[in-house]
């Protein structure tokens, strides 16, 4: 498949380029690599997006039910909260890069390279977007549940289900904060393990291609 976008490529472009057997092998392995990233990608962003799309429908519940202001300001700020990762990991969607026939081959190296440092920058800064803002929020609506009694407050499911004891809270705040580390080293692992090699491997396709440029000259 591959070997037929090459010739298409060789075919359609006004600056032709040559190359090598050895950099048509690296480019094998590049496209075999950005379309299993691409396809991790596209399956994460539908999982967050639906997870976020339920947790506006729960906190707007919530928001609702829940007669306690501190709690209904952090029900507001988680619904803020969710629509901005819908937002963000739209606009950061990865375009098919290796179906953009109309680019030469230097055009779509760039072009996957660009992709794959703003997933690195993305992944790379998880904390400040994805971790810490719902830490905050989840500890502030934690602190502001109160006693129902004060607000003449009767709801058995969610009474039975909300950490109303201090004690409680405390669990539920140390396990989100070891559940919010747990999110932040998983993706900065993904930059190491997934990301960088594919910007390395698309640095050395680059600098072949300029080898087998020099080499035709």
């Amino acid at each position: 498949m591959l070997e037929q976008k090459i010739k298409e490529i060789w075919n359609s472009s006004s600056q032709t380029e040559h190359i090598s057997i050895e950099t048509s092998q690296l480019l094998k392995e590049l496209n075999t690599k950005m379309s299993s990233i691409q396809k991790v990608i596209r399956i994460r962003d539908i999982r967050e997006i639906s997870a976020s799309v339920i947790g506006m429908l729960i906190f707007m519940y919530l928001l609702y039910e829940i007669p306690f202001p501190i709690t209904k300001l952090a029900c507001s700020l988680s619904i803020v909260w969710f629509i901005f990762v819908i937002f963000k990991l739209r606009k950061s969607k990865t375009p098919d890069i290796t179906s953009r026939l109309d680019l030469s081959l230097k055009g779509q190296l760039a072009d996957q390279q660009e992709a794959m440092q703003h997933q690195a920058e993305l992944l790379d800064s998880v904390a400040y977007w994805y971790a810490i803002p719902p830490f905050i929020i989840n500890g502030l609506f934690l602190l502001g549940l109160g006693n129902p009694v004060d607000y003449n407050w009767t709801n058995s499911l969610a009474g039975s289900i909300l950490p109303l004891t201090v004690s409680l809270k405390i669990v539920t705040i140390t396990g989100l904060a070891f559940f919010y580390a747990f999110i932040i080293w998983i993706n900065k692992r993904a930059v190491t393990k997934d990301v960088k090699p594919i910007l390395e491997k698309i640095k050395i396709i680059q600098g072949q291609l300029q080898l087998d440029r020099k080499k035709i000259i």
